[in-house]
């Protein structure tokens, strides 16, 4: 059997020892751990997971990364990902700081003076998608058409993993050096601009496409003994204790919209803000 039959199933063969592996001895190994009452060590068990798991994928021809990734999803599927979220958190800023400089040093910017009407149609053409497909998903997702909009301004960038796989491609020689290279300072700049696109989304959408502003509402009761400044989920909580115990109130929101919503249900609420003086005294305040 030549060397490169023997690779697609030793990957197979590592990432099935990952993953079975994974979920029959990590979370016994971390109970153990667990008990030491360290936070150091967890740390360090957790970091030796993935260092382990990244070295065994390098071992069978995989990349590094995903074997980290692999890890990652691992010690997320336990039942101590709150603990090792938390003890990792001081490190969260140096990781990603190290991860855009190593980005940036794989970029290749030379493309933009050597082909830059390629590099910003590929660009754009990327955004366009992306923004299309993730608005469609909220669409799919029963999303506003307002709310999908701008959940597809808000995730226009390509993913940090698309650099793993173009470099992987790139070394498998499924995309030449060329075209990994410009699918990876499209990504680049896709997530530059993706911050800038949201900016610009929002400024356009409060001046052309913002509803026009309604004035607050006349509020009718005057002698309550609770007023109930916005009425989201503990709100809404707090209006149903309430009226079990029989105690009249006034409702405020200073959102148009879920105002709207909430009296589709029967519920009395005012449009207006509670942090006014004047529409808290018109409420029956002081």
């Amino acid at each position: 059997m030549s060397r490169r039959s023997r690779r697609p199933s030793s990957a197979s063969a590592c990432l099935g020892v990952v993953i079975g592996g994974g979920r029959l001895l990590l979370r016994p190994a971390l109970r153990v751990v667990a008990r030491v009452r360290v936070g150091e060590v967890f740390t360090a068990a957790a970091l030796l997971t993935v260092i382990a798991t990244a070295l065994l994928a390098n071992l069978v021809g995989l990349s590094m990364a995903l074997g980290a990734f692999l890890a990652g999803v691992l010690l997320a599927d336990s039942e101590f990902r709150h603990e090792l979220e938390a003890d990792l958190e001081p490190f969260k800023g140096l990781l990603l700081g190290l991860f855009f400089v190593a980005v940036g040093m794989s970029a290749n910017l030379g493309l933009l003076r050597s082909e830059p009407l390629t590099v910003l149609e590929l660009t754009a053409g990327f955004l366009f998608v992306k923004i299309v497909a993730v608005t469609a998903l909220g669409q799919l997702a029963r999303q506003r058409g307002d709310s999908a909009r701008r959940l597809g301004f808000a995730l226009p960038a390509g993913g940090e993993f698309a650099f793993v796989l173009f470099t992987l491609a790139a070394r498998r020689r499924i995309l030449d050096g060329a075209t990994a290279d410009l699918l990876v300072l499209a990504v680049t700049l896709s997530m530059m601009l993706g911050p800038l696109l949201l900016i610009a989304h929002e400024s356009l959408t409060r001046r052309w496409l913002a509803p026009p502003q309604q004035p607050y509402d006349a509020i009718e009761e005057h002698e309550v003994p609770v007023i109930i400044a916005g009425f989201g989920r503990f709100g809404q909580i707090v209006a149903r204790v309430l009226r079990v115990k029989g105690l009249p109130f006034t409702a405020l929101d200073s959102s148009q919209t879920h105002v709207d919503f909430v009296r589709r249900f029967g519920n009395k609420v005012y449009y207006g803000d509670a942090s006014r003086l004047d529409l808290l005294r018109a409420a029956g305040a002081g």
